[in-house]
């Protein structure tokens, strides 16, 4: 059966207003992120971007949840996941998030230059070469692992529920190092429908492996609604079919996902198996900023996602607890938007790959 967070659940996890301040971080620089992008599209200097827009309170909270060392395996709308999980808070606002307050700073990546990440990123996204294919994709069509930093982030198969047995097997590799790591994988409600789900599930059960898989399920998959997919009341009741945890939860609400997320990950480690999540989320834009699915999706939801924002929610409720001040706010989202252009800005002017780097090894050394 399928499980929500109580409150009872939801209460026992006690979320510092630094916690709190430092995943608005990331949700709001995850938000100019995309925001950026969508931008170049509107101009022309990119072709297509899918938007994480409305995505944000599941993906950093769930980012925010597990440590360097352990994996992440991202799709198309998990920006604001990768964001987390690459850049140190300390290091990007020194002045905002020390080292001691910045809830997870011990546990981030070690030795890497979150400045020269986030420029790596925007290369990725743009095709330059200081990307990290070299430029020779544009997308989050990449593998980033640098295990020696802590690092291990492997990109999206366009086949989407192909991803699923690639995580479970990441996971069941984690569990024979005995080092008590995890895999965290996103999944949308489509990609459920695929054969690769069920049996990467049954045997992540089977054989207990550290997995975490977190479906965003927005209602649509591209332009086709949940009522045509599937039959179920909700996705995480798949989660008892094969002897896991099932739990669905409002993917606007930062503290109840990020509280689901801290039980999973710790459920893993103990090697107690995986755990499935589904996170609830709003459709604030299409399948891909360059088709017009959202239409379908606006007739039928005539606005009324509007109110579910989840950087709004969060950023009244830091207001509400005295966490932060309007103005503050409004400061951080400034510095946000001026790192991400600077970033992006500075990709922009980056070399395009040479006709002469086809010849180099696409390979993994």
């Amino acid at each position: 059966m399928a499980t929500t967070p109580s409150a009872a659940q939801r209460a026992s996890h006690d979320f510092s207003g630094d916690t709190l301040r430092e995943i608005h971080l990331f949700m709001r620089l995850a938000r100019e992120w995309d925001l950026r992008f969508e931008r170049l599209l509107r101009t022309g200097a990119i072709g297509k971007w899918y938007s994480s827009v409305g995505n944000e309170g599941v993906t950093v909270p769930a980012a925010q949840a597990i440590e360097a060392g352990d994996a992440l395996l991202t799709l198309h709308r998990d920006s604001g996941a990768i964001l987390r999980h690459y850049l140190d808070p300390a290091q990007i606002f020194p002045d905002l998030f020390s080292a001691e307050r910045a809830s997870g700073t011990a546990r981030r990546l070690v030795e890497v230059d979150s400045g020269e990440l986030l420029f790596g990123l925007a290369c990725q996204m743009l095709g330059r070469e200081p990307g990290f294919t070299a430029g020779r994709d544009r997308s989050y069509h990449y593998n980033l692992i640098r295990r020696e930093a802590g690092l291990i982030h492997v990109g999206m198969i366009s086949h989407i529920g192909a991803m699923i047995p690639v995580a479970a097997g990441m996971a069941l590799a984690l569990k024979q190092e005995g080092e008590g790591r995890v895999a965290l994988n996103f999944i949308g409600e489509g990609g459920t429908s695929t054969g690769d789900f069920h049996e990467a599930l049954n045997m992540a059960a089977v054989l207990t492996v550290p997995l975490i898989l977190v479906i965003e399920n927005n209602g649509w998959a591209f332009s086709t609604p949940t009522n045509e997919q599937f039959a179920c009341d909700s996705l995480a009741q798949r989660g008892g079919a094969y002897g896991m945890p099932g739990i669905s939860v409002d993917g606007s609400d930062v503290e109840a996902v990020l509280g689901v997320m801290n039980a999973a990950v710790e459920r893993a480690r103990r090697g107690d198996g995986p755990t499935l999540v589904e996170a609830r989320v709003s459709r604030l834009r299409g399948h891909s900023e360059s088709d017009d699915s959202y239409k379908l999706v606006e007739k039928a939801q005539a606005g009324a996602v509007a109110s579910t924002d989840p950087v709004e929610l969060l950023e009244r409720r830091l207001i509400e607890e005295n966490i932060a001040t309007r103005e503050e706010l409004t400061q951080l989202a400034e510095r946000c938007h001026e790192l991400v252009l600077s970033a992006v800005d500075r990709a922009l002017e980056a070399p395009e790959p040479t006709p002469e780097s086809l010849s180099q090894s696409p390979y993994a050394k």
